[in-house]
């Protein structure tokens, strides 16, 4: 395992240097000394930017098939070393004109916009650690699709926890994986978020390399299996997109997140429902109650409302799906932002809670947020202040273009389906199942798929072209041809 050393640093001392940035009149923290490592100092704007995202990555989703088995084993937790497997990458500036995409040089919608600000630097080192993978990694062009990425950031969130699905499943750590891609152009974000049953082949492969066992892999094995670079690998195949940056975290960390920055968020429920009994943390609540309509929630009612089994005979309305409900908190939290973010005790708050998450372990990313927050914290706290005088530009929080749900049709957008129904049409995908590769039929893959062969053109074939014809506004992409038995 690769061991990352750097220098340790004060989290009191930071906190104080914030208000200083800040201009924030004289306050008293009661912290002791507390020694962390350099990402427990994401700090301040880009705190709130990327916590107010990750409420996008939860789902769990009832398999139609009727297993309480489950393909992969058990996720682990996460810990600070988890960091030590995909490193970041030195800071430094491009010597010459950066290949595939120039983002920093993409014009932004002009105003005083304080988030325009805060994704400038983020700009600038998504293009420098493109042109670091394409000369590194001579299989990332081929995974990225250039037009797509044109003018974009993309964010990869990776959240994970426990799950209760009756009658089936009682208790289970799964995760999930959402993108938050950013048009610098049109200050819009499309999300794109996958369930947790789809099959990804490459850590499959992965495994083979260290002698392991021929068996279908859900996708969210894939952080757990090989870090960062290995999810990287997945989600590119997958998409097309760069993930430019990438985050893991506990999805206990949401629960923090509105209680101790947003003091709870307001939350319009599309109908009235019913909810089953949900893990957190290791503890098992009691179901809940939701009414139709507007109603403030606490942390916990956070994470209930959106990643609980909704109470229903048969299927339940798709207004109550995982992805809908999520998208109803997420929009309730920039909401808030856009009320609270002149507010310094509030980035104060966030700041603060950030490094915390950094601290116990609930919150690694493969990026280093010093050099690239830190260093740009002037120019971010310039745009705060003139953001705070009269008439100045407002924050500007980015619109959603397109929430895109890859799973069976059935529960969302398609570009995958059940095993079952795949193999109706797909040789390979029923001999897969004769021969006892999935050790469970609550599986999903691409439509007309081949594991076997070049995963980019002859896999996820459907799912690319899905996310394509939904971020460039396109019709009539051919999702995927009949997959050739015979190819290596």
């Amino acid at each position: 395992m690769i061991v990352l050393k750097s220098q340790s640093w004060n989290l009191l001392a930071v906190l104080h240097k914030i208000q200083a940035r800040l201009a924030i009149p004289a306050f008293r923290i009661k912290l002791k000394p507390v020694k962390i490592a350099p990402p427990a100092l994401l700090l301040l704007v880009f705190g709130v930017l990327f916590l107010t995202s990750v409420t996008l990555s939860w789902q769990t989703d009832l398999p139609e098939q009727p297993s309480a088995a489950r393909a992969n084993a058990p996720i682990i937790l996460l810990t600070p070393e988890s960091f030590a497997i995909a490193p970041a990458m030195p800071a430094r500036a491009p010597a010459t004109r950066e290949p595939f995409s120039d983002l920093a040089a993409n014009k932004m919608v002009s105003d005083a916009s304080l988030f325009a600000s805060l994704m400038a630097p983020l700009a600038s080192e998504a293009q420098r650690r493109r042109a670091e993978m394409a000369s590194s990694d001579p299989e990332f062009l081929k995974r990225i699709d250039g037009k797509l990425n044109e003018g974009r950031v993309n964010f990869l969130l990776f959240g994970y926890g426990e799950t209760h699905e009756p009658p089936f499943t009682e208790k289970a750590t799964i995760g999930s994986h959402t993108i938050i891609s950013y048009d610098l152009r049109t200050r819009q974000a499309d999300i794109i978020s996958f369930t947790h049953d789809i099959r990804a082949p490459e850590i499959e492969r992965e495994l083979a390399k260290r002698g392991g066992k021929p068996v279908a892999m859900r996708i969210d094995g894939a952080y757990n299996i090989g870090g960062f670079k290995l999810m990287r690998k997945v989600l590119e195949d997958a998409t097309g997109l760069s993930m430019d940056f990438q985050a893991a975290f506990k999805d206990a960390a949401i629960q923090r997140l509105v209680d101790n920055v947003f003091d709870g968020v307001q939350v319009t429920a599309p109908m009235t429902f019913d909810v089953h009994p949900f893990y957190l943390d290791g503890v098992k609540y009691p179901g809940g109650h939701f009414p139709q309509g507007p109603q403030k929630l606490n942390g916990r009612q956070v994470i209930q409302f959106i990643k609980t089994v909704p109470v229903a005979e048969g299927t339940y309305d798709k207004l109550l799906e995982h992805n809908s409900r999520k998208s109803l908190v997420f929009d309730a939290l920039l909401k808030s932002l856009d009320e609270k973010y002149t507010d310094r005790t509030f980035w104060l708050k966030g700041a603060a809670f950030v490094a915390g998450e950094f601290v116990n372990g609930s919150v690694v990313c493969d990026f280093d947020p010093v050099a690239l927050i830190v260093n740009n914290i002037g120019g971010t706290t310039a745009s705060l202040s003139k953001a705070r005088a009269p008439a100045a530009g407002q924050l500007h929080l980015p619109k959603i273009n397109h929430s895109l749900y890859i799973v069976d049709p059935a529960q969302g957008d398609g570009g995958v389906q059940w095993v079952n129904a795949n193999a109706a049409e797909n040789p390979i995908t029923q001999k897969d199942i004769d021969a006892g590769i999935y050790p469970t039929l609550a599986m999903e893959v691409p439509i007309n798929a081949n594991p076997y062969g070049d995963l980019v053109t002859g896999y996820w074939t459907s799912v690319r072209g899905l996310v394509k014809e939904s971020l460039l506004n396109i019709g009539n992409i051919r999702l995927n041809a009949p997959p050739r038995e015979g190819e290596e």
